[in-house]
């Protein structure tokens, strides 16, 4: 079987609640979700479910060139796995989509997670502990401490993960697109190196650390 690479997309929407979290964690990126394409097109987390309501959340299939995602700042990683990993992993994020109605974000035990005390739910998530979740059923990530209090530096921090691009997401989204139009095939390094290097927003900081200081 032939390697594949996952995706790892880490946000900062600049919204109320991840400013508040920001408070606690001191992370530069408070949201986390595991993407199966260079691409983004299938990116899954545990989020708000509406953009202007954030006290209603679950599974989401997240549309990153919404308006919502489209101005936030962000990075992005890659992890090569097994073939038969990503497809253990494809699986279980399926069985979330489709019984997606019965699983709810974890608001309530976000709090107690930020103490590094665990509040499990059946049935509730929130971010990191959804993607810690289904690299853990890939057999991908050994966590060492609950799944319910991985944060995404945690995650970072236990793989490999290889940075690719810091920046605007929309800037992403159109170096995706313009690849795809040209009919390329491509792994999400190269688009990196059709950075203009004047647009030094958009090009990944030497300096820049995969494992976000606490």
């Amino acid at each position: 079987m032939s390697d594949q690479k996952i995706y790892l997309l880490l946000t900062d929407t600049g919204s109320m609640l991840t400013r508040t979290i920001k408070l606690f964690t001191r992370n530069k990126y408070n949201h986390v979700s595991l993407a199966f394409d260079a691409e983004l097109a299938n990116t899954f987390s545990f989020g708000r479910k509406k953009a202007n309501n954030p006290f209603i959340g679950g599974f989401i299939h997240e549309d990153v060139t919404s308006d919502f995602y489209s101005q936030a700042k962000c990075a992005v990683y890659s992890l090569t796995v097994s073939e038969e990993q990503a497809a253990v992993m494809r699986g279980y994020v399926s069985s979330f989509e489709k019984d997606k109605e019965k699983y709810h974000y974890n608001l309530l035990g976000l709090l107690p997670a930020l103490f590094n005390k665990v509040w499990d739910r059946e049935n509730y998530f929130f971010c990191s502990h959804f993607v810690s979740t289904v690299l853990v059923e890939g057999d991908v990530l050994q966590a060492n401490k609950p799944v319910a209090l991985m944060r995404p530096a945690d995650v970072l921090e236990a793989l490999p993960f290889v940075p690719l691009y810091e920046g605007v997401l929309c800037h992403f989204n159109e170096l995706s697109m313009n690849a795809v139009e040209q009919g390329l095939v491509f792994e999400a390094e190269m688009m990196i190196e059709s950075i203009d290097s004047d647009g030094a927003d958009l090009r990944f900081p030497d300096n820049f650390s995969p494992v976000p200081v606490l």
